[in-house]
């Protein structure tokens, strides 16, 4: 990602969720600048697969710094289990209490961006310590 490129709030935002698919294994999008909203309060950005698919993510100013975080997660992860689709696993990122079914969810708790199981609701990490 060219933070120099895509607007701050948006890079910073993005950046722990990146760290996650990298620790995954998961090669991250090329990401672009791209203002692809009409939402005044918003700054948005593409995401590019190798194979030229894209998928567009925004993010709203006026959210604090761990909700825009949560919000940019939820549409990487949408971006990863397309991208990973046909190829391995699509529960990004996996819960390891149940790892044969869903994918946490973006969520927060406490002032905090985390990776939450979507069953018992029980969270597991924050965002960018996978």
């Amino acid at each position: 990602m060219d933070a120099g490129v895509v607007d701050e709030l948006l890079s910073e935002a993005m950046a722990p969720v990146l760290r996650d698919l990298r620790s995954a294994g998961i090669a991250s999008p090329r990401v672009e600048d791209r203002d692809w909203t009409e939402l005044p309060d918003s700054v948005s950005a593409m995401l590019w697969s190798p194979d030229g698919s894209g998928v567009g993510v925004h993010v709203s100013r006026s959210l604090q710094g761990f909700e825009r975080v949560a919000m940019v997660a939820d549409q990487v992860q949408e971006w990863a289990i397309e991208e990973l689709w046909g190829q391995a696993p699509t529960n990004w990122p996996m819960y390891p209490h149940h790892p044969d079914s869903h994918p946490m969810t973006a969520t927060t708790r406490d002032g905090t961006a985390v990776w939450a199981c979507p069953a018992d609701r029980g969270p597991f990490a924050p965002i960018g310590a996978l």
